[in-house]
């Protein structure tokens, strides 16, 4: 049966969604058994070597992700051209960024397991840097399936492999090579994969590599500049804290970052139609950013509610029963930003979409400036708290500085009267999970998921309309 738009949009998402469980699930266990194997001393390192290295993968990104995704939506694009000569400069430029993550480690204050650690990953996070560009090519052909399936066997490969580390008691240095392993293992999947639509080959085609640079530099900047204000806060803990207080703020932290794969997943797949309509059908173009926050605000609610209600069973359940005593109060703070992180995931991809990334820069540079002084200011007197605060806050601004621009170039702003349902339908879900606390953390979840899914639909914060365009009867 062939799908339309929407119902091709509704399987990626739902597929995608499911097996993004899948991977949260396996990503927790991996977490869950690190922490328990390593300490929240050791934790705390462990933090450390993956912060650090994302830093650098960030920057090797390039902004061109986004590019890619937008470029090749155009009407007759070149998908070949585009995506290998992205490609490419990809896998060249992270070579020598990536590499030089080592490096620069030796100035820092690490002890030499960090930063052989440190250089491990590097490793590991190339390779990923290299599937991550190809991801815009899946976007556009509503085929992220695939990509998910590569990413759960990956999952499963490092999994497998922090077993044997744990069993064997091969140490610190292996449960990072395990990283390595998972994304070689993928890279390999999404390459076979995406021979279906085009052959993968390196291109330098140097003048095409200026004209994409000149496109993704504002975005290249705009990343680096979000991973200061994002990413920071763990570096700061590591030199003006203890690594024990790292792995408190880090266990917190690696549940938001395994959480707000659900706005990036959602924005990603509605990011080609926009794209495609912002600036020739500007109603399909409302109607999608429309569904797309509903959705968002749907689905973030509830998050922030329930967790706060049982963020102390979830690190019990992930951190073991010693150690992390702070980090559900952590986890409570960080879920108010989880709120703007959803929002702020639509629109920035509106504001790229409609050709406004250096627009995009100078609000995440407002971002980065705020949250550094205010990290300078809380870290050394709060630690943890005030770097959880400190993100609250920081997200909080660049939300309200991104619908401003949003606002300002398309002159819309999509309804947020579903946010109000979504309270309601969530306090009614809190209520219930209050009462039934005592139960095991699983029978809450499904528990709390029934109450809210069928409160959201009887109160129609989900129309019968968009059933009818999910099941098919109907299309954008």
């Amino acid at each position: 049966m062939k799908l339309n738009l929407t119902q091709k949009i509704a399987y990626n998402a739902l597929f995608s969604a499911g097996a993004r469980v899948i991977e949260v699930a396996l990503a927790l266990v991996i977490i869950g058994l690190t922490t328990r194997y390593l300490g929240d001393g050791g934790f705390g390192d462990y933090i450390i070597v993956i912060t650090f290295v994302y830093i650098f993968s960030v920057i090797a990104d390039l902004g061109l992700y986004s590019i890619v995704v937008r470029e090749i939506s155009r009407k007759g694009a070149d998908e070949e051209k585009i995506v290998n000569n992205a490609f490419t400069l990809r896998f060249v430029a992270g070579f020598f960024i990536l590499g030089s993550a080592f490096f620069v480690s030796l100035i820092f204050p690490y002890s030499g397991s960090v930063k052989h650690g440190i250089a491990i990953a590097a490793l590991g996070f190339w390779i990923l840097s290299n599937i991550q560009v190809l991801m815009g090519l899946f976007q556009k052909q509503l085929a992220m399936d695939k990509v998910a399936i590569a990413e759960i066997l990956g999952r499963i490969i490092q999994l497998l492999f922090v077993l044997i580390c744990v069993e064997l008691d091969l140490g610190f240095l292996y449960i990072i090579f395990s990283i390595f392993l998972g994304a070689i293992f993928s890279f390999v999947l999404v390459l076979f994969f995406t021979s279906k639509y085009i052959k993968i080959r390196l291109r330098f085609d140097f003048r095409f590599w200026i004209v994409l640079l000149k496109q993704a530099y504002p975005l290249a900047v705009s990343a680096i500049l979000v991973l200061i204000y994002f990413k920071l806060d763990t570096i700061f803990l590591s030199v003006m804290k203890s690594r024990e207080a790292v792995g408190v703020y880090g266990l917190s932290y690696k549940i938001l970052e395994n959480l707000i794969f659900f706005p990036a997943m959602i924005v990603g797949l509605t990011m080609p139609i926009m794209s495609r309509y912002i600036f020739t059908d500007r109603d399909r173009f409302k109607s999608v950013v429309q569904r797309t926050l509903n959705f968002l605000l749907i689905a973030v609610v509830p998050m922030m509610f329930g967790t706060v209600l049982i963020s102390d069973k979830i690190i019990k359940l992930i951190g073991g029963e010693i150690g992390f005593v702070d980090s559900p109060l952590v986890l409570n703070i960080l879920m108010i930003a989880l709120g703007f992180i959803f929002l702020g995931a639509l629109f920035s991809n509106i504001i790229i979409a409609a050709n406004k990334q250096k627009a995009l820069a100078q609000i995440y540079f407002v971002g980065m400036i705020f949250n550094i002084i205010t990290n300078f200011i809380f870290i050394p007197r709060y630690s943890y708290f005030g770097a959880a605060a400190t993100t609250v806050a920081t997200e909080l601004l660049v939300t309200i500085l991104m619908i401003f621009v949003v606002y300002k170039s398309v002159k819309f702003i999509p309804s947020f009267a579903v946010l109000f349902k979504a309270f309601f339908a969530s306090s009614l879900m809190a209520f219930a999970l209050y009462h039934f606390n005592y139960l095991n953390i699983f029978y809450l979840i499904i528990f709390g998921a029934v109450v809210y899914l069928s409160t959201i639909y009887f109160i129609g914060g989900v129309s019968k309309e968009e059933i009818e365009k999910l099941v098919g009867k109907k299309d954008y």
